[in-house]
């Protein structure tokens, strides 16, 4: 499936109107309908526009994966709470687990 091809199928899934997408991206309704028929090759800025619009990868559009989500970067925090997890024992792993669990059913209770 080519780069165009699945930016329609994003307009299409995200039930979006090809003039919001034009305007939200700054290029014109006309120009955008053209990239996604692939009359005119797609520009950069425009991919990037578009993957970030609709919260995709540029790799995903380019038909490079296809896993369209971008990953989440982790704070530094995150980070050092995902190493420290990892050196400990599969028993102390899933006491952590449990814990967390419990941390997210008492916040689903306020």
């Amino acid at each position: 499936m080519d780069l165009g091809a699945r930016a329609k199928i994003l307009v299409t899934d995200g039930d979006i109107k090809q003039k919001k997408l034009a305007k939200q991206i700054g290029i014109s309704e006309s120009k955008l309908s053209h990239y996604l028929t692939g009359r005119y090759e797609m520009p950069t800025h425009v991919v990037t526009a578009i993957a970030e619009y609709f919260h995709v990868s540029t790799d995903y559009l380019l038909g490079l994966t296809d896993i369209p989500e971008t990953p989440m970067p982790l704070f530094p925090s995150e980070r050092q709470l995902l190493e420290a997890f990892r050196t400990l024992s599969r028993d102390q792993q899933e006491a952590v687990h449990n814990q967390v669990q419990f941390f997210q059913k008492q916040n689903q209770r306020r």
